[in-house]
């Protein structure tokens, strides 16, 4: 039985967001990124073209992963207001769990299209709920979805302090139960 190893890209994706969660976008080096994933570097090039389209890659691939896990949580025959509850949490949760992920896009310096991946899931649980009349009608689903995205990345962002106030679940639980009660009726 022969093994295969992940494609060229993936390991340049899985090495760059380690280099980028260290080293941040301006202190990462794409010579270490290309010997953390094994390869010749201009393949980052050939793949990303610039250091700048890796980054943009790279944040895009870890608001894919966040979304990714929230697919993943088992939501069959809960309402609608709980299913947002444990989608924020699992949110947070993930964040918690992967360090690289967070610190990349806790400290991310372009746009917003990586965000808009990230909070694809609850956005949309959002909408639909608004549509079976369980979320608010003047509820704009977008914007919530990002206020759920900023509490959770804002823990991490602000760890020196929010670390003191309790633990982590504790922010969590606060977090998603502001956001269920800023939908619902």
């Amino acid at each position: 039985m022969t093994h295969r190893s992940p494609p060229a890209s993936d390991r340049l994706l899985d090495a760059a967001l380690q280099e980028f969660a260290e080293h941040g976008k301006a202190g990462a080096r794409t010579q270490r990124i290309a010997e953390r994933a094994g390869v010749n570097k201009q393949l980052i090039h050939y793949y990303y073209k610039t250091k700048s389209g890796l980054y943009a890659a790279v944040l895009a691939h870890a608001a894919d992963a966040v979304a990714s896990q929230l697919g993943k949580l088992p939501l069959v025959g809960l309402t609608a207001v709980e299913r947002l509850r444990r989608l924020v949490r699992g949110q947070f949760d993930f964040l918690l769990q992967h360090a690289d992920h967070t610190a990349v896009l806790v400290s991310a310096t372009e746009g917003g299209a990586w965000a808009d991946r990230a909070i694809r899931p609850i956005a949309d649980l959002l909408r639909d709920g608004q549509a079976t009349g369980f979320f608010r009608d003047d509820l704009d689903a977008e914007s919530q979805a990002r206020l759920a995205l900023l509490l959770t990345l804002g823990y991490f962002a602000a760890r020196p302090v929010t670390s003191r106030w309790g633990e982590a679940s504790l922010w969590r639980d606060r977090a998603a139960e502001l956001i269920v009660r800023g939908a619902s009726w």
